[in-house]
């Protein structure tokens, strides 16, 4: 599993691109959607109008997804798109704040598991963001 955002999408592409944004995806190569994952409208609206930070988002977001199981979700999503890969796409890009860093931070917590970014590869996310890994860590605390 990975995530990504829409504008990183090539044409005529057989990959597993599944929406979790509120709004549909205009791209024809995006044939799943997982709404259940995407922030709720009254959160997103209350971000986009500024009246939450990033990290009120984060916290209201990070509850959202505590009603969640993460093992069903990512049995979902899998099983959602057969024998793709799943590439979880939202419409932010690499360097704003999206709730994609937020739902694959909890996923790995969860459940163990490692969510690359697509096209950047190995990623450490914290509160929203991500920052691609350029070098492999000898020390895990590091």
């Amino acid at each position: 599993m990975k995530t990504g955002y829409f504008k990183q999408i090539e044409d005529n592409s057989t990959l597993g691109y599944v929406s979790i944004s509120l709004y549909p995806s205009k791209n024809k190569n995006v044939l799943y959607e997982f709404k259940s994952l995407a922030p709720n409208w009254k959160l997103l609206e209350k971000y986009k109008s500024k009246q939450l930070s990033d990290s009120d988002f984060e916290k209201e977001y990070l509850e959202q997804l505590n009603n969640l199981d993460a093992k069903t979700i990512f049995e979902q999503i899998n099983f959602l798109t057969g024998d793709k890969e799943p590439i979880l796409m939202t419409n932010g890009n690499k360097s704003s704040f999206c709730h994609r860093h937020i739902f694959a931070s909890w996923l790995e917590e969860k459940l163990g598991v490692e969510i690359e970014e697509f096209k950047t590869g190995i990623v450490t996310r914290s509160k929203g963001y991500m920052k691609k890994i350029t070098q492999k860590r000898l020390f895990e605390n590091e």
